[in-house]
């Protein structure tokens, strides 16, 4: 059966934790997505950058249209001041969020590998082509990671809210650990997984354990590391069979703007595309605040 809550819901309290616990920045575009918007038009309609951009009358709708350029050029200094304040990256990670089916039943494919009742969600082929590409792509400049809760309804994920602990009820698993498999299957945070169909042992991924132990490199700065991380990215999104065709279709309005005069402010808008077509999380683990 499905878990009683939302798998956004999840995502939410995940993240807000995520937040808490580790040395994390969400760029622009995730955690901001709400605050600043655009629409097919390349008008902009958060009260927020209209000041930043002087127009006055900022109370008194409908606003006048500002031309893209424009808005492009403010957030390239804002976003160039904001990425400067954060510590240097250690490295990027992409979270593909999963809402398991709780199996309770000795029918169920995979009680054998158990004996007891387990979570178990499907890995998308097509999905995992892209994450084992990307996790291929940057080795251990990325974490490429499955985020599944080990929790069976809304009331259990409310109550690890609120005692901050979503995380340790949460399993992870590396992307490119469930190649070649159609499903991965658990019975609680903190411990290993099965994935099938032919079984594989899986050892424990501990996620905070292995934030401390990045190493960051201080010889690149922050804004050049994103700019590199967001085109590979978009690479990767344009040669996936899937994704590749509606990836393209969407940047390509922002590309003929030339808005790709503006890297920094870009390649946030070129990752949240990213994310908007593939459900994928981007997170930067940084060095301690």
């Amino acid at each position: 059966m499905q878990p009683r809550y939302e798998e956004k819901t999840f995502e939410s309290y995940f993240n807000t934790e995520l937040d808490r616990l580790a040395s994390i920045y969400f760029p622009f575009g995730q955690v901001q997505e709400g605050g600043i918007g655009a629409d097919a038009s390349g008008f902009f309609r958060s009260r927020w950058l209209w000041r930043h951009l002087d127009y006055p009358y900022l109370f008194h709708l409908p606003y006048e249209g500002a031309n893209l350029r424009e808005v492009a050029d403010e957030m390239e200094k804002h976003l160039g001041r904001e990425i400067k304040n954060i510590p240097s990256i250690k490295a990027n990670l992409l979270f593909q969020y999963k809402r398991p089916e709780l199996i309770t039943s000795k029918l169920g494919s995979e009680w054998s590998h158990w004996n007891q009742k387990y979570f178990r969600y499907d890995i998308y082929q097509e999905q995992q082509v892209l994450l084992a590409h990307l996790a291929l792509k940057f080795g251990g400049k990325a974490l490429v990671l499955y985020a599944s809760p080990a929790l069976e309804d809304v009331n259990d994920l409310v109550d690890a809210k609120k005692r901050r602990c979503l995380i340790k009820n949460t399993n992870f698993r590396p992307a490119s650990d469930l190649t070649g498999h159609h499903r991965n299957t658990y019975i609680k945070a903190g411990t290993h997984s099965i994935a099938c169909s032919e079984p594989e042992w899986l050892e424990q991924f501990d996620l905070l354990a292995r934030l401390e132990q990045l190493e960051g490199s201080q010889a690149t700065e922050n804004s050049e590391l994103i700019v590199q991380f967001a085109k590979e990215v978009r690479a990767a999104a344009m040669e996936n069979d899937t994704l590749g065709k509606a990836y393209q279709s969407e940047i390509q309005a922002y590309v003929e703007a030339e808005i790709e005069r503006f890297p920094l402010f870009f390649s946030m808008l070129s990752m949240n595309i990213f994310r908007e077509l593939s459900g994928v999380q981007w997170v930067l683990a940084t060095n301690n605040r």
